[in-house]
């Protein structure tokens, strides 16, 4: 089962998330607005890469003891938390080397839209896969009930965690960059000749 430290380390990192981010659209111009805009989106997408990273860390690590300390269902759980963490390192270590590597300076406002965009849908995307991985480690967790296997019920225990924490993060991770995509939609109107769309500003 989840131990409490690793319940407490989850929200913690998912408390520093949300902490990390701070909207700041007092600016007096429509470009200096966009340069921060943009800057706000790779930062917070940073922090939530990094976020991704030391939860993968912490379970490989927690997950690495515990097997090698534990037996039977717990030792299926720690090794399951390690085994899945190695794809989260993967992805949340090229996903900050991608934002490290952002020049968001220099997007224009069609590329600030269609990054906020592609992203959203991405997390959406993610989000319906981790409701996937919850109900998988529930059958699992089932099933070794049913059968009475001890590598069933941690294996399940260890999805039923892994895939509640991704479901937050991703859930949390499209909720502010939902806000930060909307502060700039709100902004927009129609060109004056009908073709495109233009950033206003009082």
């Amino acid at each position: 089962m989840p131990s409490p430290s690793t319940s407490r380390a989850s929200l913690a990192l998912l408390l520093f998330l949300c902490m990390s981010f701070t909207a700041r659209a007092t600016e007096a111009t429509p470009e200096a607005f966009m340069a921060t805009h943009n800057t706000e989106a790779v930062r917070l997408n940073q922090a939530a890469m990094g976020v991704l990273l030391g939860w993968a860390v912490l379970n490989i690590g927690t997950g690495t003891v515990g097997h090698f300390t534990t037996d039977g269902e717990r030792k299926a759980f720690w090794q399951a938390n390690a085994a899945w963490n190695v794809v989260n390192l993967a992805i949340g270590g090229f996903g900050l080397y991608g934002q490290l590597t952002a020049t968001p300076e220099t997007w224009d406002l069609a590329r600030s839209l269609a990054e906020g965009q592609k992203m959203e849908k991405l997390l959406l995307l993610n989000a319906g896969l981790d409701v996937g991985y919850i109900a998988f480690g529930g059958f699992l967790l089932e099933r070794g009930l049913r059968t009475d296997s001890a590598q069933l019920r941690g294996w399940g225990k260890s999805l039923l965690l892994q895939g509640g924490f991704l479901l937050l993060f991703d859930a949390v991770l499209w909720g502010l960059n939902w806000r930060l995509n909307s502060q700039l939609t709100a902004r927009l109107v129609p060109a004056p000749s009908g073709v495109g769309i233009l950033l206003t500003w009082p």
